[in-house]
């Protein structure tokens, strides 16, 4: 054998020999190679915004706080959350923490309102702080059939024992029957700035009931009415049929 054709022989056996550790090279690493973990992508949930908050005189030594507040998500809802008013004097003095829970759906605004503070000196300034909300996933939500209709107000005649009513029509047009229904009330002027709020409860609003009902205000508030914005809403969480939709 000549010395080029030992020369190629050698050449050969080097290349079937890296083919073979090559190959069990690359068997083993898929082998033993780690299992690959999948990626969670977690969502992005906004807080709840605060639009404004602020107290209303309701009677001596009598007050509301109130705030209106908005959910930027639009597939999350909170099922539940507290919330908290701090009331200051003019000093800075806290006057009270009134407390209270309350939910909101996917992309809601809606007012929150907490009547019959008892105080001894006038609050001047508010600050309104939420708790952790209770977060719960509802794709393409698209709200829920529950309207306010022939929506009237107005001042009441003297000798009635009423200042201001709202009177209105609930219209459960869903297929459940509501155990609890919330309707608040806010009473603008002409420069849509709220200068008095109420709300109610609802109870055992039927499938397709229209009810009759009104909001009233028993002592003067300051400012002249204009306006009024009313809400409607119910815990869609108190229903499993509602997230069913």
């Amino acid at each position: 054998m000549t010395e080029s054709r030992r020369i190629l022989k050698r050449i050969f056996i080097a290349i079937v020999y890296l083919a073979v550790f090559a190959g069990l090279g690359t068997g083993g690493y898929f082998l033993f190679r780690p299992a690959s973990v999948p990626q969670i992508t977690t969502p992005t949930i906004y807080p709840i915004e605060i639009i404004w908050s602020q107290t209303f005189s309701a009677g001596p030594d009598l007050y509301s706080a109130a705030a209106k507040i908005k959910n930027p998500n639009t597939n999350f809802g909170a099922s539940n959350f507290n919330y908290s008013f701090y009331l200051y004097d003019e000093n800075g003095d806290l006057l009270g923490v009134p407390t209270g829970e309350s939910f909101i759906w996917p992309g809601e605004s809606k007012y929150i309102i907490l009547g019959g503070i008892n105080l001894t000196k006038t609050p001047t300034k508010i600050k309104l702080q939420l708790g952790e909300p209770v977060w719960k996933e509802i794709k393409n939500f698209k709200g829920i059939d529950l309207n306010l209709e022939n929506v009237s107000y107005g001042k009441d005649r003297p000798g009635s024992g009423k200042f201001f009513t709202v009177n209105f029509t609930t219209n459960n047009n869903t297929p459940y029957d509501l155990s609890k229904v919330y309707v608040s009330a806010v009473v603008l002027n002409a420069n849509d700035a709220p200068i008095a709020v109420a709300s109610t409860l609802l109870e055992n609003l039927k499938s397709k009931e229209l009810r009759q009902s009104n909001i009233p205000w028993f002592s003067p508030f300051p400012g002249t009415p204009n306006s009024v914005d009313l809400t409607i809403t119910t815990n869609l969480w108190g229903s499993s049929s509602f997230i069913g939709q």
